[in-house]
């Protein structure tokens, strides 16, 4: 089956033409919002203070580049022992597109790195989360070498669904240097990509990490009904960059949430969007 759904999936991206409507080298934060919040707003249980502190949120060259950095402190604020930092972009992007982050992700006991897309305030046409569809292109957790993509949708908390059964990567990933961390998001399918990058309008190079038919994923309403088509993942959807510490699902494992690792950061370099192309006879 797997074979299948890689086949299907190269054959889909062999036919699409990609043009690149954002290229974030960070020469400014223009393209973002520095979030300020408590980490009980999270609803993970998080145990840091996001704060548009520059101590915690600030772009800075590395090895050249810039690269914003997105950094986990040991500090008291606001009654919290730990801050951090976490962006959303200016705008939302999409439905649909190939979403691609280069970064170099921290890891170590507490840290709760990840890459994502959510709609605007965690609300769309569907509802609250998680009606509202979530796409998570990276997470990672504790010292494990383990990355896992994933998709969040069905009902409202707590009816909401994930896919697929198995988000872990196939494969062990590099965490100390910098990577491509991709979604390939279209109407029938979503692909997650690890060092795939777009050349010469197509997507190449790279490992696939699992590739989720449109089938999978459906949107209810609060009785239950499913919404027609391939919602919730047809509307726009924000970026959201974060570094957190603790919460749930770190502490769930044992010893992760001890002797936590910081200060750490993630090193962003680029963020990418890059849409299809219309031919002329769809113009």
């Amino acid at each position: 089956m797997v074979a299948v759904l890689l086949v299907l999936a190269l054959i889909s991206i062999s036919g699409a033409t990609y043009i690149n409507v954002l290229n974030d080298n960070f020469q400014d934060l223009s393209n973002w919002m520095v979030n300020v919040m408590p980490g009980v707003n999270s609803g993970n249980n998080e145990w840091e203070y996001y704060t548009d502190s520059p101590n915690n949120v600030y772009i800075t060259k590395v090895n050249g580049q810039n690269a914003l950095i997105l950094k986990a402190l040991q500090q008291n604020y606001q009654g919290y022992n730990y801050t951090s930092g976490k962006v959303t972009s200016v705008r939302p992007w999409g439905p649909y597109g190939f979403f691609n982050v280069k970064a170099i992700v921290p890891k170590g006991n507490g840290l709760w790195p990840a890459i994502w897309l959510l709609p605007p305030n965690g609300q769309s046409i569907y509802g609250g989360w998680a009606a509202c569809g979530e796409i998570d292109i990276m997470e990672t957790i504790c010292t494990g070498t383990a990355g896992y993509s994933t998709l969040h949708f069905g009902g409202e908390w707590p009816n909401q669904v994930s896919a697929p059964s198995n988000n872990q990567y196939p494969f062990t990933a590099d965490w100390n240097n910098a990577h491509w961390y991709g979604v390939d998001w279209q109407p029938t399918y979503m692909n997650f990509w690890y060092d795939a990058q777009v050349v010469n309008g197509v997507i190449t190079g790279g490992k696939l990490i699992n590739s989720i038919p449109s089938s999978a994923w459906y949107a209810t309403n609060t009785n239950g009904q499913r919404y027609p088509g391939n919602a919730p993942f047809n509307v726009p959807f924000s970026i959201i960059l974060n570094v957190a510490v603790g919460g749930s699902w770190p502490c769930s494992v044992s010893g992760c949430c001890s002797n936590l690792a910081v200060p750490a950061q993630m090193t962003v370099f680029n963020v990418q969007v890059w849409e299809v192309a219309q031919s002329e006879d769809q113009l």
